[in-house]
């Protein structure tokens, strides 16, 4: 796969963040993440523009820009999702006033998201460049919970979420149901780690302690997935 060229738009996942205890830092980035284990493997060319914490609206502005500057590749990963239908959880500060919990929205709500995502998969097209979905990894819910409640209103955020920390999992499968609805709609190729870390025995094992990223061990899970599939995907152009 040398003559293959991938540009990448993604968040924390594919940027390849861990989150280490012991560390002073707020996470850590492996120099072994998912992609860049994999082109050691199969030796495609690599541009990967993942960000900590990015959402659709702001990588389609990054995806735009690279596009109008001559950006060019084989195939776009897109890799958008679990920080879209996330919330800013700083309003649950302790000396925060709260509001109605009916008026919290997702940071990008669920058809904005929708829409961020056939501009970013359009304008892949216009340019003769194949669009690639990797959808999401499951939240690990209760650790998830924990990370978030951390130095905000912990009973707040339980009783925003109805009581119970797997809501913040059922919020991100509408998202992942969506994401899949819309691939199979568009016809847009997918890279299933949803269904890797889901069957996976033991899931846990593969997540940092934030319930939100792989470990180091969860990255070479994903990096067999994506050797295994990368030469199966079809060019579009």
């Amino acid at each position: 796969m040398e003559n293959l060229s991938i540009v990448v738009f993604g968040d924390s996942i594919l940027k390849g963040v861990v989150t280490i205890p012991e560390s002073k830092n707020l996470f850590d980035v492996t120099e072994n993440d998912s992609l860049s284990l994999a082109q050691k493997a199969l030796g495609f060319d690599l541009d990967n523009r993942s960000i900590y914490g990015n959402i659709t609206s702001k990588g389609l502005v990054k995806l735009q820009k690279y596009l109008e500057k001559g950006g060019s590749a084989d195939l776009c990963v897109i890799e958008f999702g679990s920080n879209d239908c996330d919330y800013d959880w700083n309003i649950f500060a302790p000396d925060a006033i709260l509001p109605a919990f009916e008026t919290i929205q997702p940071k990008v709500p669920l058809e904005s998201y929708l829409e961020n995502l056939d501009t970013m998969v359009e304008l892949c097209r216009k340019s003769s460049i194949t669009p690639l979905i990797m959808n999401l990894i499951p939240y690990i819910c209760d650790k998830w919970f924990k990370t978030i409640a951390k130095g905000h209103d912990e009973e707040a955020i339980l009783n925003f979420l109805g009581g119970s920390a797997e809501k913040l999992g059922k919020n991100q499968k509408v998202y992942y149901k969506a994401l899949m609805d819309f691939a199979a709609k568009n016809k847009v190729q997918v890279i299933d780690v949803w269904t890797l870390f889901s069957e996976m025995e033991e899931s846990e094992k593969f997540m940092c302690e934030d319930g939100i990223h792989p470990n180091e061990a969860g990255y070479q899970k994903m990096s067999e997935l994506w050797i295994e599939r990368l030469p199966k995907i079809t060019k579009e152009f």
